[in-house]
């Protein structure tokens, strides 16, 4: 399908989109990571005008942030690029991978009602405590300093290959791993062995700056 976006009236430059990439624009529930200083949290509590403008950035940011993402996209050495400087990176968007991410580290499926696996790696993907802000699925959930620092401590210790030696097609389907309709193969779950290192890296990074991370479903 072809997308041409419209800002302040004017027709923007025109993208080409498959299906695939075009439906979880709309449909799909995101895992989104935010890096944040303890100050910059505790002003976000107090300053409900810096949250909102953090939190939800106008829909003509949205729009460039878009874009800018496609055309990366069409350009590997962006990508590479990208993928280099993660660790000075403040956002990392793990997209629809977190339930398949989540179900590597911890072992377990289910996200309720049963308890969450206890951290720090029950805490990478759906732990942390819940803020005032909303997201689109829930609120945005925090994580202290010390909790991104066990986390990265347990993250360091799991490689590529252990998590990769985790994955069977057999047991994806019989925990019913979202997104449900992807059709998981080895093939398919190649994006999450491509993501797992950067989520890696976010949170050492953050764990070295002493900072914060905020996780939010969108």
């Amino acid at each position: 399908m072809n997308f041409t976006p419209v800002v302040g009236g004017n027709a923007q430059k025109t993208v080409q989109l498959c299906q695939d990439c075009a439906l979880p624009l709309y449909t799909s529930i995101e895992a989104v990571y935010r890096r944040v200083t303890p100050g910059e949290f505790a002003r976000f509590q107090s300053d409900a005008k810096s949250a909102e403008s953090f939190f939800n950035p106008s829909p003509e940011d949205l729009l460039q942030q878009t874009l800018h993402a496609f055309e990366e996209a069409d350009n590997p050495d962006k990508l590479h690029a990208k993928a280099q400087e993660q660790e000075d990176f403040r956002i990392l968007i793990v997209g629809t991978d977190w339930h398949a991410l989540h179900f590597l580290l911890t072992g377990e499926g289910e996200l309720k009602p049963h308890p969450l696996p206890p951290p720090p790696l029950g805490n990478v993907v759906q732990g942390g405590t819940e803020t005032p802000w909303p997201c689109t699925y829930g609120r945005i959930r925090s994580l202290t300093p010390d909790e991104v620092r066990a986390a990265a401590d347990a993250l360091a210790g799991i490689s590529v290959q252990e998590l990769r030696s985790r994955f069977s097609v057999a047991s994806f389907k019989a925990a019913k791993i979202y997104p449900y309709g992807k059709g998981w193969t080895e093939k398919a779950a190649e994006t999450v062995f491509e993501i797992y290192p950067q989520v890696v890296q976010f949170f050492q990074a953050a764990a070295r700056d002493g900072d914060m991370i905020l996780l939010s479903s969108d």
